[in-house]
């Protein structure tokens, strides 16, 4: 299996995308602002007050994307914004200090995109084996985060090496299961660590959940990205909205995140400096089982390994072999910690 041999992390405002101990937290808006400006722009500051590092919306031309009067013209109609708007809504985003981007349905989405400079392009599911649009971000030098749902390990391998062949900025893989809500036994986070073990791109996980039990399993086996459907209302009308995080739980969820983090900590193996401070307290070491008198032998009948005084160590157990058969200088009394100060 060939491994790409790219570099993981990629820029994006001030955010670096795969830098280890960090995850990337999206608050997937898609269309749950339902083409209104205003809430849209609730939904961006609620995100920011959650602790997400960014939003993303979905821009779409029914007229581009879908055949008329389908399922997915009519769930799409009426829920763009013009560039005007897209611009005001990046404007509120970056003085909230969270990055804006959105996924183009079409080509016609993207230049929109890339007109009103966009920072980061999403590629969903839908769109993942989209090769030409693929490309076109590519050749205009975007980064990209691509979702995997619907995908075989093959397509998804296609669609990064088109990526790669136009000069890309940045790729980020999301692993997706495009079902909503998607239950547990669908998920298989173990196919996350596959990408990421592949590919060798920041790897992440778009959550269609109903909770935040994936999310910080997949932070846990190392995404670095995660993507979480956000929604001021769960019991408002729409597709996305069930299966969306109001502000409080996506809150909690973040913090979950930090804590994961905090868990997972670091791969080198050695005491922390609260450790290194009671090791002496908790270890055991070599002390007198009995009365040993003065030019009397050690021996494995009169010594024995206890918990002393901090203060008070003897020989640690790992070199007891090298005190047997050793003299004692004095008396030592029952209990007292062996030192080699009292050997010869």
């Amino acid at each position: 299996m060939r491994k790409f041999n790219q570099t993981n992390i990629f820029k994006v405002k001030n955010f670096e995308i795969g830098k280890p101990g960090t995850v990337f937290i999206i608050a997937e808006i898609g269309i749950n602002h339902g083409g209104n400006f205003e809430n849209c722009k609730k939904l961006i500051i609620a995100a920011a007050k959650s602790g997400a590092n960014a939003v993303k919306i979905q821009t779409i031309d029914v007229n581009e994307s879908y055949i008329k009067n389908s399922a997915s013209y009519k769930e799409f109609l009426g829920k763009n914004f013009d560039d005007e708007e897209l611009y005001k809504l990046k404007k509120i985003s970056e003085a909230l200090g969270i990055i804006f981007f959105s996924t183009p349905g079409d080509f016609k989405s993207l230049r929109r995109i890339i007109k009103i400079n966009l920072p980061l392009v999403k590629i969903s599911s839908g769109l993942a084996t989209n090769i030409p649009l693929i490309q076109e971000v590519a050749r205009n030098k975007l980064p990209m985060i691509i979702s995997t749902g619907m995908t075989y390990e093959s397509e998804i391998e296609e669609s990064i090496k088109a990526a790669l062949k136009f000069g890309n900025r940045g790729l980020g893989i999301l692993k997706c299961t495009s079902i909503y809500p998607a239950p547990d036994n669908s998920i298989h986070l173990k196919s996350m660590v596959r990408l990421k073990n592949k590919f060798n791109f920041p790897t992440g996980f778009s959550d269609h959940t109903i909770d935040d039990l994936a999310t910080c399993t997949a932070v846990g086996l190392g995404a670095s990205i995660i993507e979480k459907h956000f929604t001021l209302d769960k019991k408002l009308a729409g597709a996305d909205h069930r299966i969306s995080m109001e502000p409080k739980s996506f809150e909690k969820m973040c913090l979950k995140i930090e804590r994961v983090l905090k868990l997972l900590g670091r791969e080198e193996i050695k005491p922390n400096s609260y450790e290194i401070k009671v090791k002496n307290k908790f270890q055991r070491f070599v002390v007198a089982k009995k009365h040993i008198l003065k030019n009397e032998k050690i021996t494995r009948d009169n010594i024995v390994f206890k918990r002393c005084s901090p203060k008070k160590i003897g020989i640690k157990p790992k070199d007891f072999n090298k005190v047997i058969g050793k003299k004692i200088k004095k008396n030592v009394q029952t209990d007292q910690p062996i030192r080699k100060s009292l050997i010869y």
